[in-house]
């Protein structure tokens, strides 16, 4: 699981990742966060937005492989001493790819919105007419 699928981006590699975000993960785990990256914008590469810029999509995986190394290693983002500890980490925020700083600049990145409607659920709905609410009610 550790190597790189090769139909990544030769921009889209663990130094660039490591550019973004600091992080003392190793190679091999860098390569997972960047193949998940690719697994989502793969169905959505002639999709996603291209907002003025040719690389938009690399910048697009980037951020999202950036976003997972925030869930991995539960990034600090606030910390407060006086008389009592407390921390909060990213992620705790927002839900899906809001829950990182990194998740919402791939996010706005995406012109189409696309990014955005892949992970929601379509909901069909279907209006029966009163012919056959009346056949219900004899059930």
């Amino acid at each position: 699981m550790g190597a790189l699928n090769a139909n990544v981006p030769a921009q889209v590699t663990p130094t660039a990742v490591k550019d973004i975000i600091e992080t003392e993960l190793l190679v091999s785990s860098l390569n997972s966060f960047i193949n998940m990256a690719y697994a989502v914008t793969r169905p959505l590469a002639g999709n996603l937005g291209d907002c003025g810029s040719g690389d938009t999509l690399e910048q697009i995986m980037l951020l999202l492989a950036a976003h997972f190394v925030t869930l991995r290693e539960r990034t600090l983002k606030s910390e407060s001493v006086g008389g009592e500890w407390s921390a909060s980490f990213m992620g705790q925020d927002g839900l899906g790819l809001n829950a990182s700083l990194y998740g919402q600049q791939a996010l706005a990145l995406d012109c189409s919105g696309n990014l955005a409607k892949a992970g929601m659920k379509q909901a069909t709905f279907q209006v029966a007419d009163y012919a056959q609410l009346a056949d219900l009610s004899d059930v």
